[in-house]
């Protein structure tokens, strides 16, 4: 009797939805987003014989917010986000992305080559731009290096070693501030250098630091979905891998593999530690 009473416990726990909703990490597109995020659900929704939504919040923190309210049960976003879903929301990593063959990729500083900034040391006093405050490898990495070089001591502003900041919003925001002029050096991951800039703009730009290794982004599912359907979804995103052009649609990614909360984000740590920063729920 007593262990049918715990089974009993244990089974209410779970609540797997009619329709299953997914939650992705806004980017700069949000048109293309919602289009190729849609196609990845419709093949969700076959793989799973369930319906599967989309759920695109307009900030990175919304799509925390979401999960903590229950209106999104798995999400896809990067790693620090996620590290505070799983504090608040009860998620739980399934998969993450590769590329290169690797589950990490790097955050950098940009400055033109034309300019005065060559190192970060030469960066006191000016204009830089960060992505926004909720961005691992545009804003938390970047400062951490600040902090690890000596420049900022730890958890101090970068107001008060540049002479201004600017949160550009994204990835490609940052980078064409530093091209236009806006400012002169820009934190944005290594892969966006590519992506974002046109072949003669990256002619002008020079990485003037190197940081991380920054986790991916990852899936998470929420812990009140059944081992069953978790399972299930997570064994849909593995397939996914066989159609590289679908995978790829979303965030870039050239594989999903199954990794652990401790294989993925330990490395977040020492960033978290030096900066002391709290990932921002409220949009700034």
């Amino acid at each position: 009797m007593r262990t049918l009473f715990f089974l009993l416990l244990a089974s209410v726990a779970y609540a797997d939805p009619a329709t299953l909703v997914v939650a992705f990490q806004p980017q700069e597109n949000p048109e293309k987003l919602q289009l190729n995020a849609k196609t990845m659900t419709e093949f969700l929704a076959k793989e799973l014989a369930m319906p599967v939504k989309i759920h695109l919040p307009t900030d990175y923190a919304a799509v925390v917010e979401a999960l903590r309210a229950g209106h999104a049960h798995v999400a896809y976003f990067s790693a620090w986000p996620y590290l505070l879903a799983h504090k608040l929301a009860g998620v739980e990593i399934i998969v993450a992305e590769e590329r290169a063959g690797q589950t990490f990729y790097h955050s950098q500083w940009y400055a033109l080559k034309a300019g005065t900034v060559h190192s970060l040391k030469d960066a006191k006093g000016k204009p830089a731009a960060f992505t926004a405050p909720s961005s691992t490898s545009g804003y938390l990495f970047p400062l951490a290096k600040l902090v690890d070089d000596g420049l900022l001591p730890a958890r101090g502003d970068p107001a008060t070693y540049f002479g201004k900041v600017l949160f550009a919003g994204g990835y490609e925001q940052a980078l064409k501030a530093l091209v236009n002029g806006q400012v002169e050096l820009a934190a944005a991951s290594d892969y966006a250098f590519a992506r974002y800039l046109t072949p003669d703009e990256q002619t002008k730009v020079e990485v003037i630091s190197r940081q991380g290794p920054v986790p991916t982004h990852c899936v998470a599912v929420k812990n009140t979905l059944s081992p069953e359907l978790r399972a299930k979804v997570q064994a849909a995103l593995l397939k996914l891998n066989d159609n590289k052009e679908l995978l790829k649609t979303v965030y870039g990614a050239e594989k999903f593999v199954a990794v652990t909360h401790t294989q993925h984000v330990s490395a977040l740590a020492h960033a978290l530690e030096v900066t002391g920063l709290d990932y921002p729920l409220k949009k700034k």
